[in-house]
C-alpha cells in the first residue's frame, strides 16, 4: 500500500509543466500519464465470483456453495524508461493485503534486473495470469508442484525467439503458498518459440523451469484440489519432512489462430539428509478453440497465454460475444517413498462466453477420480474485470 500511495502521489508532486501536457484516459484500464507519456501509470481490477454444485463429500466448507474467488487491484506503469513497477493488492475476505510488487530496472545492453515479492519463473499454467486462463482454475499439478510469489531478485532477458529468467528467492508462505517460512530457492526458466512469433498467428512455445529449494530441514507440504476452488484437496502431502526439493517442469504450447493446445511435465525429488526421498510427478494436457474465431494473445513479458480480443463484444458494442470451447485432462501423483499423498486424476469440459475481453462467463464441469472416490463438480464463475 506504501508503493501504490507513493506512485500516486509522485504524479500529484510533479512540477507542472510549461505548457499544459499529461492526460488521463481509459484503455483496458484508466491510465495517467505524464507530459510527454512517462512516468505513467495503469489502474486496473478484477472480481471473480464463483458458484458450485458439489458433493458433499468434496466440499471444502459444507456450508459454502458460492465465494469471492479473487477481488484485486493492480497498478503498473513505468517511471522513466528504465525504470517499471508493479503492485497488486488482495481485498478478499477482509482486510487488504499486498499481494505481489515489484521493480524492474532496464538496460538495452543488459538483462534487466527485477526485485520484490513476485511470482518465480517456473512454468507455464503458472505464470499465466487468473484473467486469462482458458479454465476456471490452473491444473491440480500446477497447483501442487509450482511455488507462487516469493521474494526475490531476478534477472531476466527477452529475445525474439530465445528468452530466459533466473533468481533467487525466499518463500514467504512456504512451498504451494502451505509449507514453512524461510525456504530459499534457486529458480530458473527458458523459452524458446522455434516456429511463428508473438505477433503472429501460428506460435509454437518450448520451455524448460528448473528449481533447487532448501526447505531448512522443517519439511514442506504439497496439495492441490480437482480445480474447482470451493472442494476440498484431492491429494495432500501434509507436513512431510524434506532437507531440499528439487523440482522440473517440461512446457509446451501451440496455437494456430483459434485453435490451441498446451501441455506441461512436473517432476519433484525430496530429500532428506540421512533418509529415504520421494520422486513425485503430474502433468497436463489441453486443447481449446474459439467457435467465433478470435485468437488469445501471447505474453511475450511473461511468455504466457494471454488476453483474448472480442471482435464483436455483447457489452459496449452489441454483437454476440466470443465463446471458447476447452478440454483438460490432468494427473497428480504425491505417493513414492515415504510421502504418501495420493493419486489424482482429472477431465474437465469448459465453455466461456466473453461478453468482452474484460467480462466472461465460465462454466467448468469436473470428473475427478482420487483413490477411489470419484464425483462430478460443477463450477460456475463470473469474471468482471477493467
Amino acid at each position: 500500500m506504501f508503493l501504490v500511495a507513493s506512485i500516486a502521489l509522485s504524479f500529484v508532486a510533479q512540477e507542472p509543466p510549461a505548457e499544459p501536457g499529461g492526460s488521463f484516459f481509459y484503455r483496458d484500464g484508466l491510465w495517467a500519464e505524464g507530459p510527454e507519456g512517462l512516468p505513467r501509470a495503469r489502474l486496473r481490477g478484477r472480481w471473480m465470483h464463483d458458484w458450485g454444485d458439489l458433493d458433499p463429500n468434496w466440499r471444502d466448507d459444507p456450508g459454502e456453495s458460492d465465494q469471492t474467488r479473487r477481488l484485486r487491484l493492480l497498478l503498473q506503469g513505468e517511471w522513466s524508461p528504465q525504470l517499471a513497477f508493479k503492485t497488486q493488492g488482495e481485498f478478499k475476505g477482509g482486510d487488504p493485503s499486498l499481494l505481489e510488487w515489484w521493480l524492474d530496472w532496464r538496460s538495452p545492453a543488459q538483462p534487466d534486473v527485477r526485485v520484490g515479492h513476485f511470482r518465480e519463473p517456473f512454468g507455464l499454467d503458472a505464470r499465466t495470469s487468473s484473467a486469462h486462463l482458458t479454465f476456471v482454475e490452473r491444473a491440480s499439478p500446477t497447483q501442487a508442484l509450482t511455488f507462487g510469489r516469493n521474494r526475490g531478485v531476478e534477472v531476466h532477458r527477452a529475445g525474439s525467439s530465445l528468452s530466459w529468467e533466473a533468481g533467487v528467492f525466499q518463500e514467504s508462505a512456504g512451498t504451494a503458498d502451505e509449507g514453512l517460512l524461510n525456504n530459499k530457492a534457486i529458480t530458473g526458466r527458458v523459452v524458446w518459440l522455434p516456429l511463428g512469433s508473438v505477433e503472429g498467428e501460428e506460435l509454437l512455445h518450448l520451455g524448460l523451469s528448473a528449481t533447487y529449494r532448501d526447505t531448512q530441514a522443517d519439511g514442506v507440504r504439497l496439495a492441490a484440489d480437482p480445480e474447482v476452488h470451493l472442494a476440498r484437496n484431492g491429494v495432500d502431502t501434509g507436513l512431510v519432512p524434506a532437507n531440499s526439493i528439487a523440482g522440473l517442469v517440461l512446457e509446451g504450447a501451440w496455437q494456430r489462430k483459434a485453435l490451441a493446445m498446451q501441455t506441461e511435465l512436473f517432476f519433484a525429488s525430496l530429500e532428506q539428509a540421512n533418509g529415504p526421498h520421494a520422486a513425485l510427478h503430474g502433468g497436463y494436457l489441453q486443447a481449446s478453440t474459439i467457435l467465433t474465431g478470435e485468437r488469445r494473445r501471447y505474453r511475450g513479458s511473461t511468455h504466457s497465454v494471454g488476453r483474448l480480443p472480442v471482435s464483436h463484444p455483447a457489452l459496449g458494442g452489441g454483437g454476440f460475444g466470443a465463446w471458447e470451447l476447452g478440454v483438460r485432462y490432468s494427473q497428480t501423483d504425491l505417493r513414492d517413498g515415504y510421502v504418501d499423498g495420493g493419486v489424482m486424476n482429472n477431465v474437465t469440459l469448459g465453455i466461456t462466453w466473453h461478453l468482452n475481453s474484460d467480462t466472461r462467463w465460465m462454466v467448468n464441469h469436473v470428473r475427478t477420480s482420487s483413490d477411489g472416490e470419484r464425483a462430478g463438480l460443477l463450477l460456475i464463475r463470473l469474471h468482471l474485470g477493467f
